[in-house]
């Protein structure tokens, strides 16, 4: 299984209240303690600048433009765009940042690969991600003029897009495998589950219009606070933090990181929408319709960051055809792992 790394990170709530970084922190040269290590002395050696902020207890550490977050009482931090999880939490002791013993090789290792100029070292951004084929069962979807449906296209591409996938060394977890209907809360909980780093819904489109086609991808429009707190999300949310360690005011640490989860997925998915419709727009050699922003329900009660594929128009006559050949959806697929993988190389 996957240790968690939740898609999600840091916000710093009030840069006024950070203590200066290594060269004004207290100093302690006390022994650090067994799997411990004391932040400040690691900067030290390291030359990197730090501050942390002791109300909304987030540290956070800036080194040439690369930027590392990081909440006190949690195991998981965010270097870059790329999330990384720790051995254990990181901890406050007398006034001091404590980090777990493999902090250093995994952030400043990491880091340090890059300033030596080699070849640039980059901690994968997917390691895991759900795949969650549209309607299913009883719900066939759209309808092509010729009988397509949507329910078995989606599915035919999703499973082609789960195999490129674990070729390139992600784990894949799909939300159905077959002809079975799977309501929208079991597939926001299957990605609360799963400990995957990136949700993608996959459709096929309708419109009244017949000469419409292309690819669209949607990605979260942003939420007021009604629909932050909406049932389905609250839940998929405990489902996700039953992993999370957490030491100090659960509740308190709970609030944070939700937001920060939020605050992530609203940074990131944008861009994975925007390459994952060029990517497909450019394998199957259909109209980019572009990135695009929406309140589906699957966006708005999946926690990390997703994007929902609208991949072709069962409603013009032309691109129903194509979606009915092997050959089409296989370039769809193509794409779409294409755009998932550059995203997650960070290309």
């Amino acid at each position: 299984m996957f240790k968690p790394r939740f898609s999600s990170w840091l916000v710093v709530a009030s840069l006024a209240l950070f203590a200066s970084g290594c060269a004004t922190a207290p100093r302690r040269r006390a022994a650090a303690l067994k799997d411990k290590a004391y932040l400040r002395d690691l900067c030290d050696r390291h030359a990197i600048l730090w501050q942390w902020d002791p109300v909304a207890q987030v540290v956070s550490l800036d080194v040439e433009g690369t930027k590392a977050r990081l909440l006190v009482g949690s195991d998981i931090l965010l270097l870059g765009k790329n999330q990384v999880q720790l051995s254990a939490p990181v901890s406050i002791l007398q006034s001091s940042v404590m980090v777990p013993s493999d902090f250093k090789a995994k952030v400043f290792g990491s880091l340090e690969k890059t300033w030596t100029g080699r070849k640039e070292y980059s901690l994968r951004k997917v390691r895991g991600v759900v795949i969650d084929p549209g309607h299913g069962g009883k719900d066939p979807g759209a309808r092509g003029f010729i009988g397509t449906e949507e329910k078995g296209v989606v599915l035919d591409i999703a499973q082609r897009l789960k195999k490129i996938l674990e070729r390139g060394g992600v784990k894949v977890i799909m939300t159905r495998d077959d002809d079975t209907f799977i309501s929208l809360p079991e597939r926001t909980e299957i990605a609360s589950r799963s400990e995957a780093d990136l949700f993608i819904s996959i459709h096929a489109n309708s419109s009244p219009g017949r000469g419409i086609q292309g690819v669209e991808v949607f990605s979260l429009a942003d939420l007021g606070t009604l629909e932050k707190n909406e049932a389905q999300r609250q839940q998929n949310q405990q489902t996700m933090f039953k992993d999370l360690a957490m030491k100090r005011n659960p509740a308190s640490v709970e609030d944070i990181v939700a937001d920060m989860l939020y605050t992530h997925k609203q940074a990131v998915s944008p861009t994975l929408a925007q390459e994952v419709a060029g990517k497909v727009a450019r394998s199957a050699k259909t109209r980019n319709r572009g990135q695009k922003r929406a309140r589906f329900f699957v966006l708005r009660n999946t926690l990390i960051p997703a994007v929902l594929a609208e991949v072709g128009f069962l409603s013009n006559p032309k691109e129903e055809k194509l979606l009915k050949t092997a050959s089409y959806r296989q370039k769809v697929a193509d794409g779409l792992a294409k755009g998932i993988l550059d995203y997650a190389d960070g290309r």
